[in-house]
Parts: C-alpha cells; structure tokens; sequence
C-alpha cells in the first residue's frame, strides 16, 4: 500500500512539474521531495517522471498513474468522512452518476427525496455518459447510475427502469411549424436536423435514426453536439431543427419552441434506469432502491 504522503507528494511534482514550486506548496525542502519521488517510483517499480535541470515532465505511465493517485487519495478521504459521520450518529455516503440530460427535471426530483427521508447519507454526483457510468460502475469508482437504456456491455449490471418521458421537437420560434395544432415526426423529414454523437450519447442517436426510419425518411444530420442547452441555442440560431428529451422543455428559451410528437413510435419513448452492481448492495445503494422514485415509472406526456 503506498502511503497517502507520497501520493500528495506525487500529485504536487506532476502538477507543477517544478521541485522547486512542488517542494515550497508542500513546505518541505526540495531534496527531501526529490527522494520521496524515487521512493515511490521503487514502489510502483516505474519511472513517474522525467527529469533534467531545465524541466520536469510526465512520463505515460506518470499520467497514468496521476489519475489513479488522485483517485486513490479521493477514496481515503471518503472513508475518513464516513468514519467521522458514523461517529456521530451519521450515516454514510453513496456517489451516484448521472447523464446530463437527467439534470433538468428528473435528477433533482430524485435529490430532493432521497434528501428529505436520508438527510444524513452524504451524496457525491458525477456527470457521466452512460457508458462511462457503467465503466464506472465496473471499476467501483460509483455506486449507482443514472442512465438511458438501451446500454451494451452491462450484462452484470442491474437495471431498473423509473421513467420513460418522450422526444419533443424544438424548432426555431419562426419555423413554418411553430403554431402546428399537431405534428408529426415525418413533418419534419425536409429539415437539417441536429444529432447526439453516436460515440458518445449511443442511445439517444440510435432512437432518433430509428424514430425517423419508422417515419419513412432518412435525416440529414447537419451537425452533432451533445449539451442539450448549446443544443437549444443553435437551433434558436437556426442552425437546424433537433429531437430532445422532454425534460429539457423546463429550462424555457425565448428563441425556440417544444413541439410535443403525436407519433405513437416506441422510438420517441426513452427509457432511464438505475444501475448498480448486484454483488455490491450497500445500504446507501439499498436505500436509494428503497426510494417511491426508484419504484416505477411514467411515461411522460403532455402537461
């Protein structure tokens, strides 16, 4: 086990990349620091860093490593709070992801009462995509996700579906379709749509190519972007005309409109889940679980 000082210590070198400014952050002399550094890279049995007079940098396996001890450093705080809110009565704490497009309406939903019934349980959030959370699920860097299904590669990842909203369209303010009393998806089939990036977002590009093939046409993606608000401001530029989960119709935005879809398409209905690791139930994670929030689900149609 590598000691936390050495880690600290490591952590200062790397991003300074200067002994001398790393040394006096630490209040420690240089030669000192100079040692410790070659301690641990006997320990870790690599070479962290390069060293000449004039400069200090990062080797691959420095960067690397980097991620790591800051990781390892974040871990061993954790433990330390949740030992000392156990000491006083507390409870413990549980880091959970979440993609960002959950951040407009349902995520603070979830907060607020899981807040409200374990005041005590300290909650870490990590924006993620959905394949990072899994990645991050399998590596234990979180204990529960919140994700958009379907997902690959997660046959041992748990998943329980709490809601299922729709896409809306948003169209510039002035678009020939603004005022529809109805609209359908194939309505928009002459339109420069914009798209999530399959490598990112894989789940909600997959449903919107598959919601415009059910509708008998092929789109044109124009541009692809993955923030849903720079998504709202482009088409407001006129940029194009863009599929977006419902929840974004709470952040309102004067240059556009929401179009509700009457398409009945199971491809314009998203599904978000939790995930977690079955053979890692820990309180926190089971009461989460516990939560009326995390019980069903409801599609989410028009207000």
């Amino acid at each position: 086990m590598i000691p936390a000082r050495l880690l600290n210590q490591f952590i200062a070198v790397a991003e300074e990349l200067h002994f001398g400014r790393a040394a006096e952050r630490l209040n420690m002399a240089q030669p000192p620091l100079s040692q410790a550094i070659r301690k641990l890279e006997e320990l870790v049995g690599v070479t962290l860093l390069t060293r000449s007079k004039h400069f200090v940098a990062l080797t691959p396996a420095g960067r690397a490593f980097l991620s790591e001890a800051r990781e390892l450093l974040a871990h061993g705080q954790r433990a330390i709070d949740t030992a000392r809110r156990a000491s006083k009565g507390g409870a413990g704490r549980i880091s959970i992801g979440f993609v960002g497009s959950v951040s407009y309406e349902l995520l603070p939903r979830v907060l607020r009462e899981f807040k409200d019934s374990f005041p005590a349980i300290h909650v870490d959030l990590r924006e993620l995509t959905s394949k990072e959370q899994i990645e991050s699920l399998h590596a234990r860097k979180i204990d529960l996700g919140i994700v958009r299904l379907p997902l690959a590669n997660a046959a041992d990842i748990a998943f329980r579906t709490i809601e299922v909203e729709r896409f809306v369209a948003v169209l510039p303010r002035n678009h020939r379709l603004a005022r529809a009393r109805k609209l359908l998806l194939k309505d928009l089939s002459g339109e420069s749509f914009m798209a999530f990036p399959p490598d990112r977002i894989p789940s909600l590009h997959a449903k919107f190519l598959m919601a415009c093939e059910q509708s008998g046409f092929s789109p044109h993606i124009a541009l692809e972007a993955w923030q849903m608000s720079s998504m709202v401001s482009l088409v407001a530029a006129g940029m194009g005309v863009v599929l977006l989960p419902a929840q974004v119709r709470t952040s309102p935005h004067h240059g556009v409109v929401y179009k509700e879809l009457d398409d009945r398409s199971e491809h314009v209905e998203l599904k978000i889940a939790m995930a977690w690791r079955p053979d890692d139930m820990s309180s926190e994670v089971q009461s989460m679980l516990a939560m009326p929030c995390s019980q069903a689900f409801a599609v989410r149609r028009k207000r």
